[in-house]
């Protein structure tokens, strides 16, 4: 599924981390996961990085280079879309879910490696940092099996609820 998504959006130039499992409490695992990618960046000095989860959908072709040519120039996190949460006019969001595709800026690494690993990370970075959503949103998540919620999560009713990108 990954392979494919990246394949259509013509994204050759990646990295597939493993993904840290937690038995006792998934969300912990998650966290994890993204913070050794965010911890790698600052390691290398990266600026910023981009972050897809395994279980993306995009919105249609050519919607990850509308992405990355929409990227706001003052921004923390910059979402290719969210499952929940109020997005403002100037397209700001402090509160969401859904982190299946996402820049992060270098300023802003050491909050997120500083993050408390007990919630799921959306959570923990609500009102944290300035978040733009691009608009049209042009990602979104798979329906399927969460690793996080131990069953199967039909993600149909949240993808109604938005507006996506038809590029």
């Amino acid at each position: 599924m990954l392979t494919n998504e990246l394949s259509t959006q013509n994204i050759n130039n990646f990295r597939i981390w493993d993904g840290i499992w937690d038995d006792e409490l998934p969300c912990r695992g998650i966290i994890k996961s993204h913070k050794q990618i965010i911890s790698w960046a600052q390691q290398n000095g990266l600026k910023e990085i981009c972050i897809a989860e395994d279980d993306i959908q995009f919105a249609a072709p050519g919607a990850f280079s509308y992405f990355i040519e929409h990227t706001p120039t003052a921004f923390d996190l910059y979402l290719g879309g969210i499952l929940w949460g109020s997005i403002h006019n100037d397209q700001t969001v402090t509160d969401f879910a859904g982190t299946m595709l996402y820049i992060a800026k270098k300023q802003f690494y050491e909050i997120i490696l500083n993050l408390p690993e007990d919630k799921d990370y959306d959570r923990r970075l609500a009102g944290l940092g300035k978040y733009y959503v691009c608009s049209p949103m042009v990602a979104f998540q798979h329906s399927g099996y969460s690793d996080n919620r131990k069953r199967h999560i039909d993600l149909t009713p949240y993808a109604k609820r938005m507006k996506w990108s038809t590029q």
